[in-house]
């Protein structure tokens, strides 16, 4: 609205203006979109090519030390096969109980391939056909039971 126009109004209303001229006003601005924040998804999103990518790592670890090694792999999402066949009894007891420790702390999950050899595997592997049978469980070089 215009001073002009304005001004009459004040006149009109005061009783000096007789009549207002109706004048049609124009809109000087133009329609604008709102921006509106994206709906954030709630449930976890996985990239379908990135589901390629999985890997798997194989370990035949000479002593204890390596163990930080083997789980860093879990920690970067890779399935981890390890073999502990050659080892010494009580240094292999203590690179299951390690991974075992680790594997839980990262939502993973552990299973019992064969005698002396694991899988690690991380939260986002599911791991299908590996139900271990109780006779290989019995036979175990580290009398270790694991549950599938």
């Amino acid at each position: 609205m215009s001073n002009k126009n304005f001004f009459k109004k004040i006149l009109y209303f005061l009783g000096i203006e007789d009549e207002i001229p109706q004048e049609t006003e124009k809109d000087d601005f133009e329609p604008y979109n709102i921006a509106r924040p994206e709906p954030k998804p709630i449930g976890r999103v996985i990239n379908i090519h990135q589901t390629n990518r999985n890997k798997v790592v194989i370990y035949k670890p000479d002593s204890f030390e390596e163990v930080r090694e083997i789980t860093d792999e879990v920690k970067n999402r890779k399935s981890v096969i390890v073999n502990l066949e050659k080892l010494d009894k009580e240094n292999a007891k203590r690179i299951l109980d390690f991974m075992a420790g680790s594997i839980y702390a990262l939502d993973g999950t552990v299973r019992k391939i064969g005698p002396g050899i694991f899988l690690f595997a991380p939260e986002n592997v599911d791991v299908a056909g590996l139900e271990p049978e109780e006779e290989n469980q019995d036979k175990s070089p580290l009398n270790i039971k694991i549950r599938g």
